[in-house]
């Protein structure tokens, strides 16, 4: 190969315990030429030029404010964005005003549900007490808002009458001070009725009818209407069938300040990447000044234990999969933490220790970013790391 100037080999093995190629500096050179590049002698020492970064963000719409109110006071506030999630830039005129609310999932029937073991040891005995366990919620993780899901009723799991139900919320109410949203059955009719119970004796409070559907929101939209709550408007991943609802909505009387949208929070592994789209579109279109969307975004972040991969035993699954203990949470947290960089403004989660942790990020991730890295002492921890 020595007077070879070129030589081109093609599905040849090489065995060697020592290879070599030497690129001669000529050789390089003209094949950055052919390619436009320069020469090596053309090449110069890189300098730094020193530049400022400017942002400019430009959004003329604002999200809407929705508030949670107790009659004693004790307040929840989600929405009044101005820019995309957490872009809380330092210099930017504009930054939101409320992080993700997380509320936590309470229901009736807790002790004869079929829950993940990871569920039934954080919260014990208080499963089969929805008073005590939302109490529990409030006093141990520090619950701002809970959701109140009544299964019960529906004809075909226990089919309780909408007396107990009642109860149920009224021992609530009285146990805890923080906003209760009420949630209901999957039953449409027996929905409608609860929601006219329950709607009627918190008329005090400004809470939530979770939710109206395309088959109840004629009835139930009429009844936040008349009690002066808030109420979830549920849509099967369609932007153009939230738009048509939340219209609907606003033409049976509901204010705008009373809208919350939930376009379906599709589990990590089964749907996420639908559920983060349309809400990531919905988002930047009622920023962008689309009035129809320019509402606060729900998500059943609680929906991640419904993937196998959250509550299925390590006897059953493959080594690599780890603890059920953490997979479960983790997923949960990953579906929140997901869809809240793209506009979740309310997280109804379920796992205690997997509500904590999408708090503590929201919190973090809302914070103003500092002027230097230094600020938050990564130079000083990465020294010392550099030194042991």
């Amino acid at each position: 190969m020595k007077n070879t100037d070129e030589i081109e080999i093609k599905d040849v093995d090489i065995f060697a315990e020592y290879l070599e190629f030497q690129m001669l500096p000529n050789i390089i050179s003209n094949a950055a030429q052919s390619l436009g590049m320069p020469s090596i002698q053309e090449l110069k020492k890189p300098e730094w030029v020193s530049s400022k970064f400017n942002l400019t963000v430009n959004y003329p719409g604002e999200i809407e404010t929705i508030q949670f109110i107790r009659k004693n006071g004790k307040t929840a506030t989600i929405g009044g964005e101005k820019v995309p999630p957490f872009y809380n830039f330092l210099g930017l005129e504009k930054k939101n005003p409320n992080p993700p609310l997380v509320t936590y999932d309470v229901f009736d029937m807790g002790d004869k549900m079929m829950l993940p073991k990871p569920i039934k040891e954080e919260y014990g005995e208080v499963l089969g007490n929805p008073a005590e366990w939302a109490k529990f919620a409030v006093e141990k993780f520090g619950a701002e808002c809970i959701t109140f899901h009544s299964l019960g009723i529906d004809p075909g799991t226990l089919d309780w009458p909408i007396s107990k139900s009642r109860k149920i919320f009224e021992d609530i109410l009285q146990t805890v001070k923080v906003p209760v949203i009420i949630g209901c059955s999957g039953n449409k009719e027996k929905d409608v009725e609860l929601f006219k119970e329950l709607s009627e004796i918190s008329q005090d409070d400004v809470l939530m009818l979770s939710a109206a559907d395309k088959a109840t929101w004629e009835e139930i939209i009429p009844l936040a209407v008349k009690f002066d709550h808030n109420c979830l408007l549920w849509t099967s991943l369609d932007l153009n069938n939230q738009i048509k609802m939340n219209k609907d909505a606003i033409e049976l009387g509901l204010p705008r300040d009373r809208i919350v949208m939930d376009p379906t929070c599709a589990t990590l592994g089964y749907g996420m990447e639908y559920s983060f789209s349309i809400y990531q579109r919905m988002r930047i279109a009622g920023l962008l000044g689309e009035k129809d969307l320019a509402f606060p975004i729900s998500g059943g972040t609680t929906n991640a234990w419904g993937a196998r991969e959250a509550w299925m035993s390590e006897s059953k699954t493959p080594s690599d999969w780890g603890k059920r203990e953490y997979r479960g949470p983790i997923w949960e947290i990953l579906n929140a933490l997901s869809l809240a960089l793209v506009g979740l403004d309310l997280a109804m989660m379920f796992h205690p220790i997997a509500a904590s942790h999408i708090k503590d990020i929201s919190s973090q991730f809302f914070s103003e970013i500092p002027k230097s890295l230094n600020e938050l002492g990564y130079y000083e921890w990465v020294s010392n790391q550099i030194k042991y």
